[in-house]
């Protein structure tokens, strides 16, 4: 398709009479129940018939308007023909709103696909290509599919990207916090080092100098607007909008390897948001793993001047209670005498 998007894409194909909807049916709300938001495009040869004739949203339509109709329980958007407006178009514009998108029909087109044989017309048609299996006629294709479904999405999985904020200009420190020094090392440093085996790539995310020792990586600035920790995110999300990031606060003193392998794994299907709570419940906003699709939260919250916290609060944000044993990873430094305590502590322990 050409099309970089954030969430896998699968096509059920099949000649007509083959029972792609009724799959499609039985199939969704099983999906739903494993947390996973479905969206779906149909290719209709015959054309689309979608709305009562004399009806508000009809009329406004056939006067030649492009009709969005809103009710409590459901938004409805109807378009003109357009070449524009194409299979590359709608999966574009659905793949920010769900975790996977399934297409039915389309069999020509380049996608991954499923087969589904037609008692009459059981042999797979040469030109069809892209079949990741067939599904014969009768039997428990639901079974088979969402077995499919799940090992194709978990193989399908966005990029995960490290971003290490740098936070603001450090005045209660005294100094910025990214050129500070542990053991001869910057925290920059340190942490980009403990990240990078995690990742597919590191992003520097706010502005001020950066130490000699930092590996090579993209600084990102603040986009234009209000700042805060938030700013961070948001130029992360724009930068590379594909990617889920991994977010950390550069005076996160204490992480480990093992923390980071811990939280990563805490991000699941269905999930857009993971936050890390301390022992007591209480948030900490910095620790962060964002999937693309939260990237309209983002900038929605970002232009109110709101922080991290308030990520929390999307239903598809997941909060998570660090384990005792990895809970020392939270800590963080903000004041000089939080971190004097915190390097004797260091001394004592190596």
């Amino acid at each position: 398709m050409g099309v970089a998007l954030p969430v896998p894409v699968l096509a059920v194909c099949g000649f007509s009479g083959s029972g792609k909807t009724t799959l499609l049916e039985r199939v969704i709300p099983e999906l739903t129940a494993l947390g996973f938001t479905v969206g779906v495009i149909k290719h209709d040869a015959h054309g689309v018939q979608v709305d009562q004739t004399g009806k508000d949203s009809d009329r406004l339509f056939r006067a030649g308007a492009q009709v969005l109709l809103r009710a409590p329980n459901e938004t409805f958007a109807r378009f003109h023909p357009q070449a524009e407006k194409d299979l590359s178009w709608a999966l574009a514009h659905l793949a920010w709103e769900v975790d996977l998108i399934l297409v039915e029909g389309h069999k020509d087109t380049a996608l991954p696909k499923v087969w589904l044989k037609h008692p009459q017309n059981p042999e797979l048609p040469a030109s069809v290509t892209e079949v990741l299996a067939v599904l014969p006629w009768g039997g428990n294709r639901e079974v088979q599919l969402v077995s499919i479904l799940r090992d194709f999405c978990s193989s399908q999985r966005p990029p995960l990207w490290g971003g290490i904020l740098l936070g603001g200009r450090s005045r209660r420190m005294g100094t910025r916090k990214q050129l500070l020094k542990l053991f001869g090392q910057s925290l920059l440093a340190r942490l980009a080092h403990l990240l990078s085996p995690h990742v597919a790539g590191l992003a520097y995310l706010g502005a001020g100098p950066l130490p000699d020792d930092a590996p090579k990586a993209p600084q990102l600035p603040d986009p234009p607007g209000p700042g805060g920790p938030l700013a961070g995110v948001r130029a992360a999300l724009r930068w590379h909008p594909q990617a889920r990031w991994l977010i950390l606060p550069v005076d996160a003193v204490a992480v480990t390897s093992s923390f980071v392998t811990w939280f990563i794994q805490q991000h699941t299907w269905g999930t857009w948001a993971v936050q890390a709570e301390n022992l007591d419940g209480t948030l900490e906003p910095a620790f962060a793993l964002l999937a693309p699709q939260l990237r309209e939260k983002v900038e929605q919250l970002a232009e109110q001047g709101e922080g991290p916290k308030l990520l929390a609060t999307h239903p598809k944000a997941r909060r998570v209670r660090v384990p005792k044993a990895l809970a020392p990873a939270l800590r963080t430094v903000n004041t000089p005498q939080e971190w004097e305590r915190f390097l004797r502590h260091a001394k004592a322990a190596d």
